[in-house]
């Protein structure tokens, strides 16, 4: 089975920080010297002031090595435009507004969105003498994304990492880490049906903290951002941190692809970033020269995707040691079809997310324009450990042994036994307190959970709980079937002829055996 666990450096470059006095050129400058002396490969992604004008071209022209890459950062702004013959929608007197309808391709309608990706293409040939193979931003919309795949054959975009309003926005229920074609409805989601999918994949950026990015400020109007990226104390910035973080990507098991962005905008400016970004290349190249870690180009990480896959692989993340100081661990399973994530506190485990997919579950902005200053783009919930929690109560999905009186044990685990992984499929050994093991198996359209080994006979039962106040897409249950409505989608959950039930903010799924098989 082929297995790649890859690190993409990718800085990108901005021409102009509205918000606050700041030396962008430093950064840059830096950066290219430590990643030349450790002969790393990057990718640099300039937005279109910084193609256009500034010192940023003459400097990678002059000092970047042969086996770097120059790319498109797609965040819109004024000067851009401005050349494009487009209304910007930024706050007057400000080049570059970070809000949604002015920065994003969201905010502007699909004509403006075309002549804005000509225009950018345009200038980036013009000053480089080709068109750009990489082309990401904090998100870029499923039609300007073909647009860019269908007429200027890019190899590659990336996109933020999942976060609840951080910065205005929320990317929520996508591929958690990772690679993936999005589909032509919903650049965010992964494609079930390859009639349905954009050539270009994606790569979510940042390198998320696979346990405590999720449930960062539950209840809260933003989350914290705890990621890779060395401006942030809290994580990639702290050398215990990176450690760890980089050890989970170089040596847990994986499927296809283990996969994280390294790198830091310039618009952080150098001071905040020298330390950890110093930190982060060491470890990083100490990896690489190991044999542990792959670091390439974006483009050459998209040309080996689109190279060795038709549809997007089945994908996992997984730390089985916490990366801060604690006693947390989580797996996460990735498919085309869903998503879910096991969590692990202490003895305490539980199912913290499960989002599924749809062709033609639409983002919202994919004809109309974003008008506000804020937008959510998502999938379809089954559970959501963030958005149905609140800080007295988690939502979550647990398991329960019932013995033949009708008594229910909640299952705890004292050990990940066993991980076995093929090309689509993951399966989890636990060993649990009680006498026996649960085995998780997540294949790409369907989850099972089964209890074996115990010294009296079980059977299963799985629970869907949420907090009181909070409002769910639970509608209504038609017979071993769960309804959900999101956004006015209707979807289903099917448990298989298990029963289902309803009770005080719980989906009660109930084996009359040993196994419970959830198909999405």
């Amino acid at each position: 089975m082929m297995r790649r666990r890859v690190i993409n450096f990718i800085n990108f470059i901005r021409y102009d920080e509205p918000r606050l006095e700041m030396d962008l050129l430093t950064p840059v400058k830096e950066q290219i010297k430590l990643l030349k002396e450790a002969e790393l490969p990057c990718t640099w992604l300039l937005q279109y002031d910084a193609l256009a004008a500034g010192p940023y071209v003459d400097l990678l022209k002059a000092e970047m090595p042969a086996g770097q890459e120059v790319g498109l950062w797609f965040e819109i702004n004024r000067m851009h435009c401005d050349d494009a013959g487009v209304e910007f929608h930024g706050r007057a007197g400000w080049n570059w507004d970070y809000h949604s309808n002015a920065s994003l391709s969201i905010g502007y309608t699909q004509d403006e969105r075309i002549k804005l990706a000509d225009q950018a293409m345009k200038k980036f040939r013009e000053v480089w003498g080709y068109y750009p193979k990489s082309v990401a931003a904090w998100y870029i919309d499923a039609f300007t994304l073909d647009y860019l795949g269908k007429n200027y054959d890019i190899s590659a975009s990336a996109n933020c990492k999942e976060q609840y309003g951080t910065d205005g926005y929320t990317l929520w229920g996508g591929f958690f880490s990772g690679g993936y074609y999005p589909s032509k409805n919903n650049a965010l989601l992964p494609a079930c049906d390859s009639d349905n999918q954009i050539t270009v994949p994606v790569f979510r950026m940042l390198g998320a903290d696979p346990i405590h990015q999720y449930d960062s400020d539950i209840a809260a109007e933003a989350q914290q951002v705890v990621t890779l990226e060395p401006v942030w104390k809290n994580s990639g910035g702290q050398a215990e941190w990176v450690r760890k973080f980089l050890d989970m990507i170089a040596s847990s098991p994986c499927m296809t692809l283990n996969y994280a962005q390294a790198g830091q905008e310039n618009s952080f400016g150098w001071p905040a970033m020298k330390d950890g970004y110093l930190n982060l290349v060491d470890e990083i190249k100490n990896r690489r020269n190991a044999g542990l870690l792959i670091v390439e180009t974006l483009q050459d990480t998209g040309n080996w995707f689109q190279k060795n896959f038709k549809n997007t692989p089945a994908q996992t993340q997984i730390a089985l040691e916490d990366t801060l100081a604690g006693d947390r661990r989580t797996i996460w399973y990735e498919s085309r079809f869903y998503r879910a994530n096991v969590i692990f506190d202490g003895d305490e485990i539980g199912l913290r997310d499960f989002q599924i997919y749809r062709d033609d579950y639409s983002e919202p902005f994919l004809e109309q324009t974003c008008d506000s200053h804020d937008a959510t783009i998502d999938a379809l919930p089954i559970i959501d450990g963030y958005r149905w929690s609140s800080l007295a109560e988690l939502a979550k999905g647990q398991w329960y042994a019932v013995d033949a009186d009708g008594n229910s044990t909640n299952l705890k685990c004292t050990a990940v036994d066993e991980i076995k992984i093929d090309e689509k499929t993951l399966a989890v050994k636990l060993k649990l307190q009680m006498p026996g093991w649960l085995v998780i198996t997540f294949e790409e359209s369907e989850v099972s959970f089964e209890l074996i080994d115990c010294e009296t006979t079980h059977t299963l039962k799985f629970e869907i709980s949420w907090a009181e106040e909070v409002e769910t897409s639970f509608a209504r249950i038609l017979d071993d079937k769960i309804v959900y409505e999101h956004n006015k989608y209707k979807y289903l959950l099917n448990a298989n002829g298990a029963g289902v039930c309803n009770q005080n903010q719980r989906l009660i799924i109930a084996s009359q055996t040993d196994k419970i098989k959830l198909s999405v």
